[in-house]
């Protein structure tokens, strides 16, 4: 059994093991130096103009590419790909990811007033995604949700006090890669700002 690091709280009175049970990861690794993003941009909007009619999932608004797996792969995702290869084989896991045996990917293209509702991925181990292309201002925060829904119903004391809400927002930066595991509920907030926001999203299994 893995053992979690054990944080020492050294009290007035009593010394005190503060033991974070059942934790989520999400990581983040910045790809920015290994992949154009002007020309993955551009790629996309090509892709866009070849496939004009979005595929409707969780996206209300913007445009979200068809999905890409195996032999039916689009090359223009080929440097996120080898980005998330690399990443995965260095994250905290026993034992350690040596391969993907699965992996699926889109785009999507988000415009100002575009978001996406709170969802997961099934049918994989982990999900992700990769910003190619991000305007100033706020552009649309992903959200994350606790998965632990009896904090949410039956233990508010715990959820206000200690976890800081049932929800949090990472902000989008270009050429940061997000994973985080599938069933993690996560939702996009609405765009605020008039320029595209462009990423990749895709799901592994291992």
């Amino acid at each position: 059994m893995k053992q979690l690091p054990v944080e020492e709280i050294f009290g007035e009175d009593y010394y005190i093991e503060h033991q974070a049970l059942f934790q989520t990861p999400l990581f983040r690794a910045s790809l920015s130096g290994d992949i154009d993003n002007d020309k993955l941009a551009e790629e996309i909007y090509k892709l866009r103009e070849e496939n004009p009619e979005s595929i409707n999932h969780s996206n209300e608004g913007g445009w979200h590419s068809p999905g890409y797996i195996g032999e039916k792969m689009n090359p223009i995702f080929k440097p996120v790909i080898e980005g998330i290869t690399k990443v995965v084989k260095d994250l905290p896991f026993t034992p350690k990811i040596d391969k993907i045996s699965e992996l699926a990917v889109w785009s999507i293209i988000n415009k100002k007033g575009d978001w996406n509702q709170p969802h997961q991925h099934p049918d994989c181990d982990m999900s992700g995604v990769y910003y190619v292309k991000v305007p100033k201002g706020d552009c649309g925060n992903i959200k994350f949700w606790d998965p632990r829904e009896s904090l949410q119903y039956g233990n508010r004391f715990v959820l206000e006090r200690y976890n800081g809400g049932e929800s949090t927002e990472r902000y989008p930066v270009e050429g940061d890669l997000w994973l985080f595991p599938s069933a993690f509920k996560h939702s996009v907030l609405p765009s605020k700002v008039d320029e595209d926001r462009i990423c990749v999203s895709f799901n592994l299994s291992f």
